[in-house]
């Protein structure tokens, strides 16, 4: 049986047509998980936006079997050594957290901490040797500075970035258009396996036998550019998926940037358009991580997988109140869980977990096992 905070969500998005955007309107609505999942009538349900008569009536017949669905999905991840995360899990990703079409859920198989400065590398799947090239190049790169890179599984430029990231013996992380249950493309599981074993992670919003149906890839793109730093698009064709992953990533407030390739390449258009409206040009590492905000350009500036000291800086120049008042509960020296400081915390946990997220980047907390923080002790002499 799953746990108990769990088995609710996980029902909840095993309802037929019960999308991220009409869940938490109907939390918004009408209350906690389990009430919506199991007890809500179809009539309320009919009142949420974007809910209609139909959806509404498959809900209710739906329950019948429901919790028997639910235990046979958690003995299917298990099974899989899958993890899945409710948006009140404290491992679920604050940068994903943050967007208001959240999955209810996640599926992870593998690691997937906090505090890590993640890059996605994107593009065509039928990628030329330049483009495969060039995303396998960047990939080690990045990854030999420290950066965990996120793509999305698929033939091409996606699998020359996780190959890349490997290579450099860097963490990677596959967003999947599928359950973790399946393998799509299938030439990739040696890949997945390694992806997964190798400190990396497999990541869906999907439940764990969904097909790779092809609405699916568009949907999982915002989960790729919202877990990232910044997007980096590697060869695009002119409708190219990779394009709508860029588009995401500035509605989420990342940075986009773009390698270019030959002037009469049909596979670079895309990136050139995204150069010509203002996308920073990519031709190496140095030209990414130039353009990341401070907190992020300062945890890749120190070469692979650099030391950030023993000690924080003082965090207060230039952190927002969420950080501010995060530093405020850890005035012990003992390690805190999350849930804890959940409940100190004047504001909500998707909030506190980016404020932890950013703190935890820029020195100011350790991460330890278990969902517990501690503050780092203050550089510089004793009593500054």
């Amino acid at each position: 049986m799953p746990p108990e905070r769990l088995f609710p969500w996980l029902a909840l998005r095993l309802l037929p047509g019960v999308g991220p955007l009409s869940a938490r309107r109907a939390l918004e609505m009408h209350g906690d998980a389990a009430h919506l999942a199991f007890r809500l009538p179809a009539a309320a349900w009919r009142e949420v936006p974007g809910v209609d008569a139909a959806t509404a009536l498959g809900i209710a017949a739906a329950r019948a079997s429901l919790a028997r669905r639910v235990e046979q999905e958690w003995r299917e991840a298990v099974r899989r050594s899958v993890h899945i995360l409710s948006r009140e899990d404290p491992g679920y990703p604050a940068m994903i957290a943050a967007q208001p079409d959240a999955p209810l859920v996640l599926y992870v198989r593998g690691e997937l901490p906090e505090g890590a400065v993640r890059l996605a590398i994107v593009g065509s799947r039928r990628a030329s040797a330049y483009g495969r090239s060039a995303a396998r190049a960047l990939s080690s790169e990045l990854a030999e500075r420290g950066a965990e890179i996120v793509s999305g599984g698929a033939r091409g430029i996606d699998t020359s970035a996780h190959e890349g990231a490997l290579a450099a013996q860097g963490r990677t992380v596959a967003v999947l258009g599928c359950g973790c249950g399946r393998t799509y493309p299938p030439e990739n599981e040696d890949l997945f396996e390694r992806i997964a074993g190798g400190g990396g992670a497999l990541l869906s919003e999907f439940p764990m036998g969904m097909p790779p149906l092809p609405e699916n890839f568009p949907r999982r793109n915002r989960l790729i550019s919202a877990l990232s730093a910044a997007t980096i698009v590697v060869e695009a064709t002119a409708k190219s998926g990779s394009l709508i992953t860029a588009a995401h990533a500035l509605e989420q407030g990342r940075e986009v940037m773009a390698v270019p390739g030959p002037f009469d390449s049909d596979t670079s258009v895309g990136c050139h358009r995204l150069i010509q409206q203002g996308a920073k040009l990519v031709a190496g590492a140095d030209d990414v991580i130039e353009e990341l905000s401070p907190m992020y350009r300062e945890a890749l500036a120190g070469g692979p997988r650099g030391d950030t000291g023993t000690g924080a800086t003082d965090p207060g120049e230039g952190a927002t109140p969420d950080e501010t008042a995060t530093l405020g509960l850890l005035d012990d020296p003992r390690p805190v869980h999350v849930d804890v400081l959940a409940d100190r915390a004047p504001f909500g946990i998707a909030r506190l977990q980016s404020a932890l997220f950013a703190l935890v980047l820029r020195g100011a907390l350790d991460q330890l096992p278990g969902g517990y923080y501690v503050a780092r002790p203050r550089k510089g002499p004793v009593g500054s």
